[in-house]
């Protein structure tokens, strides 16, 4: 039997699987090291709970296996839990708080400084992680010195194939985008014949015309709060067509952006000549 601890990563990029000298040797001087953030969460009655971990690190992994072998970029062991409060009524959910995935994302990063790393990407696929991930980001650069790069998969200014308006302003969790991914990553784990009884929009009160759900004046808001179900948008019209569409346009993005941050060294400071 083989080592299996890798996937969907490739071997050759999963930095626990070298000794703690070839860890101390890599150059590191163009060297950056991925840690994927996501979480174990209800996602209605069609998905499974793995949704956001199996979506991010699989396209992690598919996005390694296009860098070029010169390009150094490792990849750790995933943080599979995240801030999924939002959701803890729901059985299958389970969260940690804002503060022990702080410290947890901050541990990982010290130990890797330790050993000489100078660049950490924290690649996000769960919408509830990005507050926590941007500010321990920003506080682990001013304590290591280390250049930190906080990503949401979703947030990377790829066009989506959703057109609705309703799905746009409520579609955030088990809709139509993330059902399509999934639809395209892992049929066999989504049951359509499930979502029969999800689609259904919430309602704003009347008169209500700033406040939005996702938009730049919004408000606090659990998921049992919005939606019975667990489910945040329509299922209904997703397919796997849609999500293939994503999934390729995200991991060539990915592949970019990962090789452009094994090289950076941020930019030049204003009134500092080089």
């Amino acid at each position: 039997m083989t080592a299996e601890l890798h996937h969907p990563f490739p071997a050759s990029r999963y930095l626990p699987y070298l000794t703690s000298p070839d860890i101390a040797a890599l150059p590191k001087e163009k060297a950056a090291v991925v840690l994927s953030v996501a979480s174990i969460e209800q996602h209605g009655p069609h998905l499974p709970c793995v949704t956001d971990s199996l979506v991010g690190q699989t396209i992690l992994g598919m996005a390694l296996r296009r860098l070029r072998p010169e390009v150094q970029v490792w990849v750790v062991p995933p943080l599979c839990y995240g801030k999924s409060n939002e959701h803890r009524p729901f059985a299958g959910t389970l969260t940690l708080s804002a503060q022990t995935l702080a410290a947890v994302v901050r541990d990982v990063a010290v130990s890797l400084s330790r050993a000489g790393f100078t660049r950490l990407v924290l690649l996000n696929s769960h919408g509830g992680n990005p507050p926590v991930l941007d500010y321990i980001a920003r506080d682990l650069h001013e304590e290591t010195g280390m250049q930190l790069f906080s990503i949401m998969i979703s947030r990377m200014g790829l066009p989506d194939a959703v057109t609705d308006p309703d799905e746009n302003a409520w579609g955030m969790h088990a809709g139509e985008s993330e059902t399509s991914w999934m639809l395209a990553l892992a049929p066999e784990l989504v049951h359509m014949d499930r979502a029969n009884g999800a689609g259904d929009y919430p309602r704003m009160p009347d008169g209500i015309r700033h406040l939005a759900v996702r938009g730049p004046v919004g408000f606090s808001w659990l998921t049992a709060d919005l939606s019975a179900v667990g489910v945040l948008g329509n299922p209904r019209t997703a397919t796997a067509d849609k999500g293939h569409a994503y999934v390729e346009a995200t991991v060539d993005k990915l592949a970019g952006v990962l090789e452009e941050i094994a090289a950076f060294d941020g930019p030049q400071r204003a009134g500092e000549r080089r």
